[in-house]
């Protein structure tokens, strides 16, 4: 078993439909409340709380339950004629953590109501700015003034990775020299994601989060 297949059969394990009667469809069971294929797509440094939300949009949820350590980040994109890729769905995973570690362990949907997400872009990121700090220090980066509207400057650099053949655009770039924590910018088109699986071995460390059932 590979990690993506081991983060699909947690989310289909988990998956609830939206509403009550979506569970007595034919191939309800199949639905894993994301698009496209999962791939992995960079890592991320954590330092602290980890959060992932729209760039620019309220940060509701951040979480505490991952170790330091650089771990890895994959990504589901699905592909739209116009718009190009998007993600679906965004899955945080230790390093050194197994396939089967994941599916044997205790995951619970810690999302009360939904996270935002942003219309052209979101991000993971830990112990760095708030996601409105993320967009600044993006455009310090690029040169730009730091309170600019980084959206669509970041959409931009998208259109560029798709225009030269990427099927899964992404920023990974480095926001806090202190401590050199990086944060992974990612397309999305919907604006909230209504799951936030955190996952722990029998010890209570954690394994794991998984963001999907975006809706926009």
């Amino acid at each position: 078993m590979k990690i993506t297949e081991a983060i699909h059969e947690i989310l289909k394990a988990n998956y609830q439909p939206p509403f009550v009667w979506g569970a007595d469809e034919p191939g309800a069971e199949d639905r894993p409340g994301y698009q496209g294929e999962l791939v992995l797509a960079g890592q991320l440094r954590v330092h602290g709380n980890v959060a992932m939300c729209g760039l620019g949009a309220s940060e509701y949820f951040t979480f505490d339950d991952i170790p330091h350590g650089q771990h890895d980040v994959y990504l589901a994109y699905a592909w739209h004629d116009e718009l190009g890729a998007f993600v679906t769905a965004v899955a945080l995973i230790v390093g050194g953590t197994t396939p089967e570690a994941l599916v044997s362990a205790s995951w619970e949907d810690a999302a009360d109501d939904v996270n935002d997400l942003s219309e052209g872009a979101s991000a993971i990121y830990s112990s760095t700015p708030d996601s409105w700090g993320i967009a600044g220090a993006l455009n310090l980066t690029a040169g730009e003034p730091g309170y600019a509207d980084a959206l669509p400057r970041v959409g931009a650099e998208f259109a560029a990775q798709r225009a030269a053949g990427s099927r899964t655009p992404l920023l990974d770039v480095d926001v806090n020299p202190t401590n050199g924590a990086n944060t992974l910018v990612f397309p999305t088109i919907d604006h909230n994601s209504k799951s936030i699986l955190v996952g722990h071995d029998e010890s209570g460390t954690g394994v794991g989060i998984i963001w999907s059932d975006f809706e926009g």
